[in-house]
């Protein structure tokens, strides 16, 4: 990421814009996705987190997105990228709001047959102190990880997989 100011005008939202609805992926995903993938520490989260605190971002809507972009493409770069985007989320947002993209995530980790466990603690460790919210996820109860418990449920299949909400 070239700067702050990149980083503020890649995640801000713009509400007219309606990201949460588009087709997915959209060019949106990949500018997201190549700027939360350079989050690889906690001083890389830091200098983000920071420059977006007073902005309203897309970092939730994101998450959620990656989670079913990971299982359409059975890919697990995204179920990563969405975790680091959810651990950059919870330095500025409201923890609940958190806790919904790390459900789907980890059900995303679960489909792709890894072992979400290992996946919330490896990017959670890398993180430092950005990455309790991902640690705190991995020691809830089991039946608080549902979707269900979150009001989601799994819809279509292969490259018309999403995760819909039910409330």
């Amino acid at each position: 990421m070239s700067g702050e100011k990149e980083a503020v005008e890649v995640l801000r939202c713009w509400p007219r814009e309606g990201y949460a609805r588009r087709p997915l992926p959209s060019a949106r995903d990949r500018s997201i996705g190549e700027l939360v993938e350079t989050l690889r520490n906690e001083d890389d989260v830091a200098r983000v987190a920071r420059a977006v605190a007073t902005t309203e971002t897309v970092l939730g809507s994101y998450a959620e997105r990656a989670a079913a972009l990971a299982v359409r493409t059975d890919d697990p770069r995204h179920v990563r990228a969405g975790l680091r985007a959810a651990a950059l989320m919870a330095a500025n947002a409201d923890p609940r709001d958190v806790v919904i993209a790390l459900a789907l995530l980890w059900r995303s980790a679960e489909i792709l047959l890894l072992d979400p466990h290992a996946e919330f603690t490896a990017v959670g460790r890398a993180l430092g102190d950005y990455g309790r919210p991902l640690h705190a996820f991995v020691r809830r109860d089991p039946r608080a990880r549902l979707l269900s418990a979150m009001n989601y449920v799994e819809v279509g299949e292969g490259t018309d997989f999403r995760y819909e909400c039910r409330w």
